[in-house]
């Protein structure tokens, strides 16, 4: 991402209705997540209901992760020509290629909740890997309310059974189960994660 690009972004954040509440503060090129993550604490308490989980990750995504218009991100996305629809897909402007899937919930923090979100997520992987619509491997987020977990299928040919990703030892790794990670609390986490997907799947 050019700094040449990332002011004019940043504008054109800024440019919305000020009231918005998770619209970019900072003209500044080298801004972040984690160098905005401060402004985010209001946001938090907001992220109750699952329009709002998934409008304030939307432009989390598009802001820091994945810029338009090397990438766009269609909200109630259908699957290929399945009838699944993912409540965000991020897509690679230049092929079409799916790279991420978000499934977003309100807020609740019952087990139930995480197995259900998880298992609905592991549903989607499968057309997209069934019909090549995806790079070659599609990462995954789960949000519920301000929490959120990562996850992305096993690499076999097998149906796909999703692996947790967390930081450890300061590099990304899968691993058996998943990791809750808040919002505001796990930054740093949220933040290495997301740039190890978004370097991967750049030219996946």
């Amino acid at each position: 991402m050019s700094q040449q690009r990332a002011p004019h972004r940043a504008q054109r954040m800024r440019s919305k209705d000020n009231n918005t509440p998770y619209s970019r503060q900072s003209l500044n090129p080298d801004a972040s997540y984690l160098g905005d993550v401060a402004a985010f604490r209001p946001i938090a308490d907001l992220m109750t209901e699952e329009s709002t989980v998934n409008s304030v990750w939307c432009n989390i995504l598009s802001t820091y992760y994945f810029p338009f218009p090397e990438y766009i991100i269609k909200p109630e996305a259908r699957l290929g020509g399945s009838g699944h629809r993912a409540d965000l897909l991020v897509t690679r402007s230049r092929d079409s290629k799916v790279v991420m899937i978000i499934e977003g919930k309100k807020a609740g923090g019952a087990r139930a909740t995480w197995d259900k979100t998880v298992k609905q997520s592991n549903t989607y992987f499968n057309p997209v890997k069934k019909q090549g619509v995806g790079v070659t491997r599609v990462f995954g987020m789960a949000a519920v309310g301000r929490k959120v977990v990562f996850v992305a299928p096993n690499g076999d040919d097998a149906e796909s059974i999703l692996w947790g990703i967390k930081v450890q030892r300061g590099k990304a790794m899968s691993f058996r189960g998943i990791k809750t990670l808040d919002i505001l609390e796990d930054s740093g986490e949220i933040h290495a994660l997301l740039t190890h997907i978004s370097e991967t799947v750049k030219d996946a």
